[in-house]
């Protein structure tokens, strides 16, 4: 029996070392983007802070890859979870972006926000500066709300 715990841990450690060698496509980092919202926009500037601590790191080409994150199969979940927020929403491409998805965008973050959807909760255990406190939520949504007006005055 202690032979085959100790043969099922040897296999296990040759597993996870093999699991490093399959290979990932890693997210675009650019902290340098013109079409970025904060550069281009009136973002105030606590607004800006609260986007760069919750939103930035998914939803950006901005990404800080933390240690963990290069590590399988930890790195597929992060990988696949920054691809997936970029592809709903990008602040590195929101001048790229017309004005009515604008206007869908800004109005599902005020709603993801507001319903406390966002940020993800395995996100926010990892980052805890992530976590977004009641008066946060409410100047995330009157923001967004005031910039869904904007978009069509």
């Amino acid at each position: 029996m202690k032979n085959k715990i100790k043969f099922l841990g040897y296999a296990l450690v040759v597993a996870i070392v093999l699991l490093q060698l399959y290979p990932s496509d890693k997210p675009m980092v650019s902290a340098e983007n013109p079409d970025d919202l904060l550069l281009t926009n009136k973002v105030p500037e606590n607004i800006a802070s609260i986007l760069k601590s919750a939103c930035y790191d998914c939803h950006s080409n901005e990404s800080k890859f933390p240690w963990y994150s290069n590590i399988a199969p930890i790195k597929w979940l992060v990988y696949d979870d920054i691809k997936e927020a970029r592809e709903e929403l990008n602040f590195s491409e929101w001048n790229t972006i017309n004005r009515s998805d604008k206007g869908e965008l800004l109005d599902d973050l005020s709603t993801v926000i507001s319903e406390g959807e966002m940020p993800l909760e395995k996100y926010v255990l990892l980052h805890p500066e992530a976590k977004l406190s009641e008066e946060d939520r409410e100047a995330l949504v009157n923001w967004a709300d005031e910039m869904l007006d904007s978009l069509y005055d």
